[in-house]
Protein backbone atom coordinates (compact mmCIF):
# COMPACT_ATOMS: atom_id res chain seq x y z
CA UNK A 1 0.00 0.00 0.00
CA UNK A 2 1.58 3.36 -1.07
CA UNK A 3 2.30 5.58 1.92
CA UNK A 4 0.95 8.35 0.39
CA UNK A 5 -2.61 6.87 0.66
CA UNK A 6 -1.77 5.62 4.29
CA UNK A 7 -1.24 9.32 5.40
CA UNK A 8 -3.92 11.22 3.18
CA UNK A 9 -6.68 8.56 4.18
CA UNK A 10 -6.12 6.91 7.52
CA UNK A 11 -7.61 4.20 8.13
CA UNK A 12 -8.18 2.56 4.55
CA UNK A 13 -7.76 -0.93 4.55
CA UNK A 14 -7.72 -3.48 1.89
CA UNK A 15 -8.01 -7.36 3.24
CA UNK A 16 -8.82 -10.13 1.50
CA UNK A 17 -9.30 -8.64 -2.61
CA UNK A 18 -12.03 -5.79 -0.63
CA UNK A 19 -11.28 -2.27 0.26
CA UNK A 20 -12.66 -0.65 3.22
CA UNK A 21 -12.72 2.91 3.96
CA UNK A 22 -15.42 4.81 6.42
CA UNK A 23 -17.32 1.84 7.15
CA UNK A 24 -17.73 1.97 2.84
CA UNK A 25 -16.81 -0.17 0.19
CA UNK A 26 -14.89 2.13 -2.51
CA UNK A 27 -15.29 -0.70 -4.76
CA UNK A 28 -11.86 -1.86 -6.90
CA UNK A 29 -12.99 0.84 -9.71
CA UNK A 30 -14.74 4.30 -9.37
CA UNK A 31 -16.68 5.26 -6.57
CA UNK A 32 -20.13 5.88 -6.79
CA UNK A 33 -22.95 7.34 -4.76
CA UNK A 34 -26.48 7.93 -5.70
CA UNK A 35 -29.84 9.07 -3.80
CA UNK A 36 -32.33 8.57 -6.71
CA UNK A 37 -34.68 11.44 -7.07
CA UNK A 38 -35.73 14.69 -8.69
CA UNK A 39 -33.73 17.58 -8.09
CA UNK A 40 -33.67 21.46 -8.84
CA UNK A 41 -30.48 24.07 -9.52
CA UNK A 42 -27.83 21.05 -9.42
CA UNK A 43 -24.28 21.76 -10.13
CA UNK A 44 -22.26 19.30 -11.84
CA UNK A 45 -18.82 19.70 -11.06
CA UNK A 46 -15.97 17.69 -12.41
CA UNK A 47 -12.29 16.61 -11.52
CA UNK A 48 -10.17 17.18 -14.42
CA UNK A 49 -8.12 14.21 -15.31
CA UNK A 50 -8.86 12.29 -11.88
CA UNK A 51 -6.64 9.06 -12.79
CA UNK A 52 -4.04 10.65 -14.53
CA UNK A 53 -3.94 13.27 -11.69
CA UNK A 54 -3.46 10.36 -9.37
CA UNK A 55 -1.19 8.76 -10.73
CA UNK A 56 1.26 12.41 -10.40
CA UNK A 57 0.13 12.68 -6.89
CA UNK A 58 1.17 9.07 -6.08
CA UNK A 59 4.54 9.44 -8.80
CA UNK A 60 3.75 5.73 -9.71
CA UNK A 61 6.81 5.86 -11.95
CA UNK A 62 9.29 7.60 -9.60
CA UNK A 63 11.82 9.84 -12.15
CA UNK A 64 9.73 8.99 -15.05
CA UNK A 65 5.92 10.20 -13.65
CA UNK A 66 6.98 13.63 -15.16
CA UNK A 67 7.18 12.31 -18.54
CA UNK A 68 3.36 11.14 -17.86
CA UNK A 69 2.73 14.48 -16.61
CA UNK A 70 4.56 16.08 -19.98
CA UNK A 71 2.01 14.32 -21.94
CA UNK A 72 -0.78 15.20 -19.98
CA UNK A 73 -0.57 18.66 -19.52
CA UNK A 74 0.41 18.93 -23.47
CA UNK A 75 -3.37 17.52 -23.84
CA UNK A 76 -5.03 20.41 -21.42
CA UNK A 77 -3.22 23.03 -23.23
CA UNK A 78 -4.43 22.12 -26.47
CA UNK A 79 -7.94 21.55 -24.79
CA UNK A 80 -7.53 25.18 -23.72
CA UNK A 81 -6.04 26.38 -27.07
CA UNK A 82 -3.14 27.36 -25.78
CA UNK A 83 -0.99 26.33 -28.89
CA UNK A 84 1.95 28.41 -28.15
CA UNK A 85 2.43 26.28 -24.97
CA UNK A 86 2.09 23.57 -26.03
CA UNK A 87 5.14 23.87 -28.87
CA UNK A 88 7.45 24.36 -26.46
CA UNK A 89 6.31 20.88 -24.77
CA UNK A 90 7.66 17.61 -24.95
CA UNK A 91 10.93 19.19 -26.26
CA UNK A 92 8.58 21.00 -29.52
CA UNK A 93 7.92 17.37 -30.55
CA UNK A 94 3.89 18.71 -31.23
CA UNK A 95 4.28 21.38 -33.12
CA UNK A 96 4.45 19.95 -36.20
CA UNK A 97 0.80 18.45 -35.67
CA UNK A 98 -0.55 22.05 -34.65
CA UNK A 99 -1.43 23.55 -38.04
CA UNK A 100 -4.07 26.16 -36.87
CA UNK A 101 -6.93 23.77 -37.46
CA UNK A 102 -9.53 23.09 -34.88
CA UNK A 103 -9.41 19.91 -36.37
CA UNK A 104 -5.81 18.97 -35.99
CA UNK A 105 -5.93 20.15 -32.22
CA UNK A 106 -8.92 18.27 -31.93
CA UNK A 107 -7.44 15.08 -33.06
CA UNK A 108 -4.01 15.89 -31.38
CA UNK A 109 -5.51 16.59 -27.83
CA UNK A 110 -7.56 12.56 -28.68
CA UNK A 111 -4.39 10.87 -29.59
CA UNK A 112 -2.93 12.41 -26.47
CA UNK A 113 -5.58 10.95 -24.28
CA UNK A 114 -5.43 7.90 -25.53
CA UNK A 115 -1.57 7.28 -24.63
CA UNK A 116 -2.95 8.44 -21.04
CA UNK A 117 -5.52 6.45 -20.66
CA UNK A 118 -3.47 2.95 -22.35
CA UNK A 119 -1.14 3.99 -19.59
CA UNK A 120 -3.58 4.18 -16.55
CA UNK A 121 -4.77 1.02 -18.00
CA UNK A 122 -1.52 -0.82 -17.79
CA UNK A 123 -1.00 0.25 -14.10
CA UNK A 124 -3.87 -2.45 -13.08
CA UNK A 125 -3.56 -4.52 -15.95
CA UNK A 126 -3.43 -8.72 -15.22
CA UNK A 127 -0.52 -8.68 -17.17
CA UNK A 128 2.90 -7.95 -16.16
CA UNK A 129 3.72 -4.98 -18.03
CA UNK A 130 6.24 -1.81 -17.62
CA UNK A 131 3.62 0.44 -16.20
CA UNK A 132 2.69 -2.20 -13.55
CA UNK A 133 3.94 -2.93 -10.34
CA UNK A 134 3.60 -5.86 -8.58
CA UNK A 135 3.19 -4.39 -5.28
CA UNK A 136 -0.18 -2.62 -7.15
CA UNK A 137 -2.75 -5.29 -5.68
CA UNK A 138 -6.30 -2.68 -5.30
CA UNK A 139 -5.55 -0.42 -8.49
CA UNK A 140 -4.28 2.53 -6.26
CA UNK A 141 -4.58 4.57 -8.71
CA UNK A 142 -8.12 4.56 -9.10
CA UNK A 143 -8.64 3.87 -5.38
CA UNK A 144 -6.74 6.99 -4.37
CA UNK A 145 -9.88 9.18 -6.25
CA UNK A 146 -12.38 7.04 -4.80
CA UNK A 147 -11.55 7.56 -1.52
CA UNK A 148 -11.16 10.90 -2.01
CA UNK A 149 -14.82 10.96 -3.32
CA UNK A 150 -15.89 9.64 -0.27
CA UNK A 151 -14.24 12.09 2.09
CA UNK A 152 -15.91 15.03 -0.51
CA UNK A 153 -19.28 13.00 -0.07
CA UNK A 154 -19.40 12.92 4.28
CA UNK A 155 -17.42 16.72 3.90
CA UNK A 156 -20.60 18.23 1.89
CA UNK A 157 -23.29 16.80 3.87
CA UNK A 158 -21.64 17.60 7.02
CA UNK A 159 -22.46 21.10 5.34
CA UNK A 160 -25.79 19.89 5.57
CA UNK A 161 -25.97 19.99 1.50
CA UNK A 162 -27.55 17.34 -0.56
CA UNK A 163 -25.28 15.05 -3.08
CA UNK A 164 -27.44 13.97 -4.98
CA UNK A 165 -24.65 12.01 -7.41
CA UNK A 166 -21.17 10.52 -7.28
CA UNK A 167 -20.08 8.85 -10.28
CA UNK A 168 -16.25 8.45 -9.90
CA UNK A 169 -14.78 11.97 -11.26
CA UNK A 170 -18.03 14.11 -10.64
CA UNK A 171 -20.48 15.06 -8.21
CA UNK A 172 -23.67 16.36 -8.23
CA UNK A 173 -25.18 18.79 -5.62
CA UNK A 174 -28.84 19.83 -5.66
CA UNK A 175 -29.45 23.35 -4.56
CA UNK A 176 -25.97 24.57 -5.52
CA UNK A 177 -24.98 28.19 -4.35
CA UNK A 178 -21.38 29.59 -5.14
CA UNK A 179 -20.30 28.88 -1.62
CA UNK A 180 -20.83 25.20 -2.37
CA UNK A 181 -18.91 25.16 -5.59
CA UNK A 182 -16.20 27.58 -3.74
CA UNK A 183 -16.16 24.51 -1.01
CA UNK A 184 -15.91 21.34 -3.58
CA UNK A 185 -13.20 23.30 -5.75
CA UNK A 186 -11.09 24.06 -2.10
CA UNK A 187 -11.90 20.56 -0.96
CA UNK A 188 -10.61 18.91 -3.89
CA UNK A 189 -7.17 21.57 -4.06
CA UNK A 190 -6.04 20.37 -0.79
CA UNK A 191 -5.76 16.48 -2.13
CA UNK A 192 -4.44 17.62 -5.35
CA UNK A 193 -7.50 17.86 -7.52
CA UNK A 194 -9.05 20.84 -9.54
CA UNK A 195 -12.19 20.93 -10.16
CA UNK A 196 -14.13 22.18 -13.43
CA UNK A 197 -17.79 23.53 -12.99
CA UNK A 198 -19.04 21.21 -15.91
CA UNK A 199 -22.27 22.82 -15.65
CA UNK A 200 -26.11 23.76 -13.63
CA UNK A 201 -29.27 21.67 -14.40
CA UNK A 202 -32.41 23.87 -13.50
CA UNK A 203 -33.83 20.36 -13.31
CA UNK A 204 -32.85 16.52 -12.96
CA UNK A 205 -34.13 13.52 -12.31
CA UNK A 206 -31.83 10.22 -11.36
CA UNK A 207 -33.12 6.98 -11.21
CA UNK A 208 -30.28 4.92 -10.52
CA UNK A 209 -26.79 4.90 -9.67
CA UNK A 210 -26.10 5.61 -13.96
CA UNK A 211 -29.03 6.84 -15.27
CA UNK A 212 -30.40 10.38 -14.95
CA UNK A 213 -32.29 13.00 -17.62
CA UNK A 214 -31.79 16.67 -17.00
CA UNK A 215 -32.10 19.94 -18.27
CA UNK A 216 -29.45 22.85 -18.34
CA UNK A 217 -30.41 25.91 -16.36
CA UNK A 218 -28.73 28.17 -19.00
CA UNK A 219 -31.52 28.50 -21.47
CA UNK A 220 -29.86 27.42 -24.35
CA UNK A 221 -29.72 24.75 -26.72
CA UNK A 222 -26.70 22.70 -27.20
CA UNK A 223 -25.44 19.81 -29.09
CA UNK A 224 -26.51 16.59 -28.45
CA UNK A 225 -25.37 13.44 -29.84
CA UNK A 226 -27.86 10.63 -29.71
CA UNK A 227 -26.36 6.77 -30.18
CA UNK A 228 -27.73 6.67 -33.89
CA UNK A 229 -24.58 9.18 -34.38
CA UNK A 230 -27.36 11.95 -35.05
CA UNK A 231 -26.74 15.38 -33.40
CA UNK A 232 -29.52 17.48 -32.09
CA UNK A 233 -29.89 20.79 -30.70
CA UNK A 234 -31.73 20.54 -27.15
CA UNK A 235 -31.45 22.06 -23.84
CA UNK A 236 -31.69 18.54 -22.10
CA UNK A 237 -28.92 16.13 -21.49
CA UNK A 238 -29.34 12.18 -21.02
CA UNK A 239 -27.20 9.50 -19.30
CA UNK A 240 -28.09 6.14 -19.08
CA UNK A 241 -29.39 4.00 -22.25
CA UNK A 242 -32.80 4.13 -20.52
CA UNK A 243 -33.59 8.13 -21.50
CA UNK A 244 -30.95 8.31 -24.33
CA UNK A 245 -32.98 5.72 -26.24
CA UNK A 246 -33.58 8.58 -29.25
CA UNK A 247 -37.50 7.66 -29.46
CA UNK A 248 -37.64 8.18 -25.80
CA UNK A 249 -35.31 11.18 -25.95
CA UNK A 250 -37.42 13.09 -28.78
CA UNK A 251 -40.65 12.02 -27.34
CA UNK A 252 -40.70 13.37 -24.36
CA UNK A 253 -37.80 15.60 -24.40
CA UNK A 254 -35.93 17.35 -27.37
CA UNK A 255 -38.87 17.16 -29.73
CA UNK A 256 -37.09 16.24 -32.52
CA UNK A 257 -38.80 14.70 -35.82
CA UNK A 258 -38.51 10.93 -35.26
CA UNK A 259 -36.84 9.19 -38.15
CA UNK A 260 -35.90 5.59 -39.40
CA UNK A 261 -32.91 4.97 -37.13
CA UNK A 262 -34.79 6.06 -34.30
CA UNK A 263 -37.06 2.79 -34.85
CA UNK A 264 -34.25 -0.19 -35.31
CA UNK A 265 -32.31 -2.24 -33.14
CA UNK A 266 -28.74 -3.52 -32.80
CA UNK A 267 -28.50 -6.55 -31.50
CA UNK A 268 -25.84 -9.35 -30.70
CA UNK A 269 -25.37 -12.58 -29.17
CA UNK A 270 -22.57 -15.14 -28.85
CA UNK A 271 -24.31 -17.96 -31.12
CA UNK A 272 -26.65 -16.85 -33.82
CA UNK A 273 -29.65 -14.83 -34.39
CA UNK A 274 -32.67 -16.74 -36.59
CA UNK A 275 -36.29 -15.19 -37.84
CA UNK A 276 -38.88 -17.44 -37.46
CA UNK A 277 -40.44 -17.02 -40.16
CA UNK A 278 -43.60 -18.71 -39.27
CA UNK A 279 -46.22 -15.84 -39.22
CA UNK A 280 -49.89 -17.57 -41.00
CA UNK A 281 -48.79 -20.71 -39.86
CA UNK A 282 -51.86 -23.46 -39.38
CA UNK A 283 -49.87 -24.50 -36.27
CA UNK A 284 -47.59 -22.78 -33.68
CA UNK A 285 -45.25 -25.35 -33.71
CA UNK A 286 -44.16 -25.03 -37.43
CA UNK A 287 -41.42 -22.82 -37.72
CA UNK A 288 -39.61 -21.66 -40.55
CA UNK A 289 -35.57 -20.18 -39.40
CA UNK A 290 -33.88 -17.97 -41.14
CA UNK A 291 -30.50 -17.58 -40.29
CA UNK A 292 -28.79 -13.65 -39.65
CA UNK A 293 -25.41 -14.27 -37.44
CA UNK A 294 -24.72 -13.73 -34.34
CA UNK A 295 -25.66 -9.55 -34.93
CA UNK A 296 -27.72 -7.66 -37.09
CA UNK A 297 -30.34 -4.57 -37.44
CA UNK A 298 -33.98 -4.83 -36.77
CA UNK A 299 -37.34 -3.14 -36.37
CA UNK A 300 -40.35 -4.53 -34.77
CA UNK A 301 -42.89 -4.64 -37.40
CA UNK A 302 -46.97 -5.10 -37.16
CA UNK A 303 -48.34 -8.39 -37.36
CA UNK A 304 -49.30 -9.24 -40.85
CA UNK A 305 -46.18 -7.81 -43.04
CA UNK A 306 -44.19 -10.89 -42.54
CA UNK A 307 -42.42 -10.43 -40.07
CA UNK A 308 -40.69 -13.63 -37.82
CA UNK A 309 -40.26 -14.30 -34.46
CA UNK A 310 -36.38 -13.27 -33.23
CA UNK A 311 -34.76 -16.00 -31.59
CA UNK A 312 -31.00 -17.20 -31.04
CA UNK A 313 -29.64 -20.47 -31.08
CA UNK A 314 -27.94 -22.05 -28.55
CA UNK A 315 -26.95 -26.28 -28.12
CA UNK A 316 -29.60 -26.61 -30.37
CA UNK A 317 -32.63 -24.73 -29.10
CA UNK A 318 -34.25 -21.59 -29.41
CA UNK A 319 -34.96 -18.71 -27.68
CA UNK A 320 -36.42 -15.21 -27.70
CA UNK A 321 -33.90 -12.71 -28.18
CA UNK A 322 -33.32 -10.47 -25.35
CA UNK A 323 -35.87 -7.92 -25.32
CA UNK A 324 -37.85 -9.14 -28.49
CA UNK A 325 -40.64 -11.51 -26.91
CA UNK A 326 -43.83 -11.13 -28.25
CA UNK A 327 -43.05 -8.89 -31.23
CA UNK A 328 -42.69 -9.76 -34.81
CA UNK A 329 -39.28 -8.58 -36.56
CA UNK A 330 -37.50 -7.87 -39.86
CA UNK A 331 -33.92 -7.07 -40.60
CA UNK A 332 -33.95 -3.20 -40.62
CA UNK A 333 -32.37 -3.26 -44.61
CA UNK A 334 -35.64 -5.53 -45.65
CA UNK A 335 -38.05 -3.08 -44.12
CA UNK A 336 -36.08 -0.33 -45.97
CA UNK A 337 -36.09 -1.58 -49.59
CA UNK A 338 -39.60 -2.68 -49.21
CA UNK A 339 -40.27 0.90 -48.05
CA UNK A 340 -42.20 -0.69 -44.83
CA UNK A 341 -41.57 2.24 -42.55
CA UNK A 342 -44.58 2.35 -41.83
CA UNK A 343 -45.28 -0.41 -40.71
CA UNK A 344 -43.24 -0.58 -37.99
CA UNK A 345 -44.83 -1.51 -34.70
CA UNK A 346 -44.63 1.90 -32.78
CA UNK A 347 -46.20 0.03 -29.77
CA UNK A 348 -43.04 -1.25 -29.01
CA UNK A 349 -41.11 2.09 -28.61
CA UNK A 350 -44.11 3.97 -27.32
CA UNK A 351 -44.03 1.37 -24.27
CA UNK A 352 -40.48 2.34 -23.80
CA UNK A 353 -41.99 5.89 -23.74
CA UNK A 354 -44.29 4.65 -21.08
CA UNK A 355 -41.95 2.94 -19.03
CA UNK A 356 -39.79 6.39 -18.71
CA UNK A 357 -42.46 8.59 -17.51
CA UNK A 358 -43.41 6.06 -14.74
CA UNK A 359 -40.04 5.80 -13.66
CA UNK A 360 -39.62 9.53 -13.58
CA UNK A 361 -42.87 10.18 -11.84
CA UNK A 362 -41.92 7.89 -9.09
CA UNK A 363 -39.84 10.80 -8.13
CA UNK A 364 -42.06 13.68 -8.51
CA UNK A 365 -44.86 15.58 -10.68
CA UNK A 366 -43.61 14.40 -14.71
CA UNK A 367 -45.75 17.40 -16.51
CA UNK A 368 -43.90 19.94 -14.13
CA UNK A 369 -40.67 18.57 -14.98
CA UNK A 370 -40.78 18.14 -18.53
CA UNK A 371 -42.29 21.37 -18.53
CA UNK A 372 -40.12 24.51 -19.81
CA UNK A 373 -38.88 26.66 -16.84
CA UNK A 374 -41.24 30.24 -17.29
CA UNK A 375 -38.69 32.21 -15.60
CA UNK A 376 -35.10 31.27 -16.01
CA UNK A 377 -33.88 34.92 -14.98
CA UNK A 378 -34.78 33.52 -11.33
CA UNK A 379 -32.86 30.53 -11.82
CA UNK A 380 -29.33 30.96 -9.97
CA UNK A 381 -26.48 29.28 -11.77
CA UNK A 382 -24.02 29.16 -9.84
Amino acid sequence: MSKEIINSFPGYKFENGHSFYRGEDPSEGGYVYSEPGMYSNVALLDIASMHPSSIELLNLFGPYTKNFSDIKAARIAIKHHDFDAVSKMLDGKLAPYLTGKDEDADALAYALKIVINIVYGLTSASFPNKFKDPRNVDNIVAKRGALFMIDLKHAVQEKGWTVAHIKTDSIKIANATPEMIEFVTEFGAKYGYVFEHEATYSKMCLVNKSTYIARYADNKEHSYTLPTGEKVKTSWTATGKQFQEPYVFKTLFCHAPLIFDDMCEVKNTKTAFYLDMNEGCSDDSEHAYKFIGRAGQFCPVQKGVGGGRLVREQNGKFYSATDADGYRWLESETVRSLNLEDKIDRSYYDKRVDEAVKDISEYGDFEWFISDDEDYENIQIP
